[in-house]
């Protein structure tokens, strides 16, 4: 790989991340000057700190070394669409479910959370697109385990006496959701598998 190319990949990379080539060399523990010569393609850096650098970056090593950051960005736009894809759905049913249901004020008020929570992870997956970072990530899909496990357990106890048609809802969000869950975690397990 020549040097011409992953300087302005790392440059693009840095950049994203809203960074200066100051605060990049701080994080890093090397000088300005070290981090402008590998964005300038006079040096690279070695093995280890461009691990550091995808894990900063939060993208595979690969995305670093190769010419697919568009590839990349793609799959991470498409990631984020369908995440979205997914909350939207499910806030509708909610809403729908929470205007045409007949219920006990706990049970409104235990859907009113939970259409809380979407709203909440619908917001960060908001800022994860506009500043995307590894801990935006982790919360979006801590935050769906999270609305998973818990609509799944009050649907199935019926929780607050919710109703057939909430408790149902209920239960069927977070049977969808673990779904979704369940595949993120084994492609995300066979990309690490493929990369070992």
């Amino acid at each position: 790989m020549a040097a011409t190319e992953l300087g302005p990949r790392l440059k693009q990379f840095r950049q994203k991340r809203q960074l200066t080539q100051t605060a990049l060399a701080d994080k890093l523990h090397v000088s300005r000057q070290t981090i402008s010569s590998w964005e300038t393609g006079r040096n690279q850096p070695d093995i280890s700190t461009i691990t550091q650098l995808a894990t900063l970056y939060a993208v595979p090593v690969d995305t670093l070394l190769h010419d697919d950051a568009a590839t990349a960005t793609t799959t991470i736009n498409r990631t984020d669409r369908h995440s979205a894809i997914l909350l939207l759905v499910l806030l509708g049913i909610f809403l729908v479910e929470r205007v045409t249901q007949f219920s006990t004020f706990p049970g409104f008020y235990w859907i009113d959370f939970l259409i809380l929570l979407l709203v909440v992870l619908l917001g960060n997956l908001g800022l994860a697109r506009r500043y995307p970072n590894v801990w935006a990530n982790r919360v979006h899909w801590i935050g769906l385990t999270l609305f998973a496990s818990l609509s799944l357990v009050s649907g199935s106890i019926n929780a607050f006496d919710m109703g057939f048609g909430l408790m149902t809802t209920c239960q069927f969000a977070g049977l969808v959701v673990i779904i979704v869950l369940v595949r993120k975690f084994w492609r995300y397990r066979s990309a690490k598998m493929r990369q070992s």
